[in-house]
């Protein structure tokens, strides 16, 4: 039994793990996401849209849709 339930737990942590956010596929160790923000000072939503939008790097992040972007926003709580 705890050999189950151990398993059940294990695949909740992977699961929720993989799905975290689209950037983390790409944004590991030194450019982490929250990282970025703090060094280039974006402090809204609005900021963060415009820098992935026509900031040097829109070109890699062109296939972000809004919704990705809105995640990120909310799990690095920006207005």
């Amino acid at each position: 039994m705890k050999t189950i339930i151990f398993v059940i737990i294990s695949l909740f942590v992977f699961i929720s793990n993989s799905y975290a956010l689209k950037c983390d596929k790409c944004h590991k160790d030194d450019k982490v996401i929250s990282k970025i923000v703090q060094e280039r000072e974006i402090k809204s939503k609005d900021e963060l849209i415009n820098k992935l939008r026509n900031g040097k790097m829109s070109k890699i992040h062109r296939n972000l849709t809004d919704d990705d972007i809105n995640k990120a926003s909310d799990y690095l709580q920006l207005k």
